[in-house]
């Protein structure tokens, strides 16, 4: 099941599309055309990382919980394995809002309101989940994204993108956003850093 364009696994380097690493749905819907150059130079790795599924990292209750709306079972849409021996997955959750504005074909999904999670697990030992991190750090330097990375503390590193809360734990990073002008948080990023600790006490687990 395609849930984003064709698009959304493509960069520009050197003047030809060439395939995301590490942002893959992500990217495409917060900050197109990001550069991650720095992938490129990665070795083949001796042993390719192993599958992940973002949509086991999550379910509809948990995000009902924090959202304190009624929410379809999630979406599931791997990239799959890349040549640098990560594995990517992406699960889209649709929150169910009653009277929600018309469609907007110029918004993520349309408009809707849903909350995307991208997985990647990396090559065990690696030490590259930081990557998924400074793509970000990078993006703002360059001004893809307009907002400066800022810290959290959630795994072994985390930032809000502005958009977005990455993190990275162990050889695991992940990015997890919700979207929706139906919906009002207290803080930018509070939903995504209520649910950030139920994804890591799964991944834990």
């Amino acid at each position: 099941m395609h849930l984003m364009p064709a698009p959304w696994d493509t960069e520009h380097r050197r003047g030809k599309a060439v395939r995301r690493r590490g942002f893959n749905v992500l990217s495409a819907l917060f900050a197109p055309l990001i550069s991650l150059a720095a992938f490129a130079s990665i070795p083949d790795p001796a042993t390719p990382a192993a599958s992940i599924d973002a949509c086991a990292l999550l379910t509809d209750r948990d995000i009902a919980q924090v959202i304190g709306l009624p929410v379809d079972a999630g979406a599931r849409k791997d990239d799959g394995a890349a040549a640098d021996g990560s594995y990517s997955s992406t699960c889209v959750w649709n929150i169910r809002v009653a009277g929600a504005p018309p469609a907007d074909p110029n918004a993520p999904l349309g408009g809707k309101t849903f909350v995307i999670l991208n997985a990647i697990r990396w090559p065990t030992g690696s030490g590259l989940a930081h990557r998924f991190l400074e793509g970000f750090r990078t993006a703002a330097a360059k001004g893809d994204i307009p907002h400066q990375p800022s810290p959290r503390k959630f795994g072994d590193e985390a930032l809000w993108w502005g958009d977005g809360l990455a993190v990275r734990e162990q050889d695991v990073s992940f990015g997890v956003s919700v979207f929706g002008p139906a919906i009002k948080a207290g803080f930018p990023g509070d939903f995504e850093e209520r649910l950030a600790p139920k994804i890591l006490r799964r991944l834990t687990h």
